[in-house]
């Protein structure tokens, strides 16, 4: 017995069928591998995400910087050469200015300057006396250091449990830096 399809029957068919098919175009789009070109961030992340090495980074002065004062925090890392060119302060002037420009969220921010050289380039008291609040160290000898930053003179974004989940280009657009951050600090409940 074939049973008529009224109008209610029809637009509850209608209302079913639009509402599957999102759901179904998804499972399509998957099921065959299609994969979107681009993210909607500037920087390049890192898969899998590589942890920071348990060996300590070392103050100027000597002294461990203790990995729970990394931890913390998310870290705006610039890794450097010795010495310190005019590239590499205006990274840590534009890094600063993009700290700054979070307003409220500046505080979840940290800056920190990994530099081999740090102890002995002439320019590193002019860079304290300038940044006062940027944390300055240099890697200890141990391999596992270069392993994590492979690529000097370049921006990293570390998470506050350790993981170092974004790099920048050499040069970076610095407005796109900036969106990155406030991304990463809208969508995250640590730091």
């Amino acid at each position: 017995m074939k049973l008529p399809l009224n109008s209610a029957h029809r637009a509850m068919l209608l209302i079913t069928t639009l509402l599957a098919l999102p759901f179904l175009l998804a499972w399509g789009l998957y099921s065959y591998g299609w994969r979107p070109e681009k993210s909607g961030n500037y920087g390049e992340l890192l898969q899998p995400p590589p942890q920071l090495p348990a060996s300590a980074l070392l103050k100027l002065d000597g002294q461990p910087l203790k990995r729970e004062e990394l931890l913390d925090k998310w870290q705006f890392v610039l890794v450097g050469n010795t010495p310190c060119t005019e590239s590499c302060r205006h990274s840590l002037h534009q890094m600063r200015q993009v700290q700054v420009s979070l307003n409220k969220d500046m505080p979840r921010l940290k800056r920190l300057w990994i530099n081999p050289g740090a102890a002995t380039d002439p320019a590193t008291p002019e860079i304290l006396k300038a940044w006062p609040d940027l944390q300055v160290a240099h890697p200890p000898a141990d391999p596992a250091w270069q392993t994590a930053f492979p690529t000097p003179e370049r921006v990293y974004v570390i998470d506050p449990l350790g993981n170092i989940i974004m790099r920048y280009p050499a040069d970076p657009d610095w407005k796109l830096v900036r969106k990155d951050i406030e991304r990463l600090l809208k969508y995250s409940w640590t730091g």
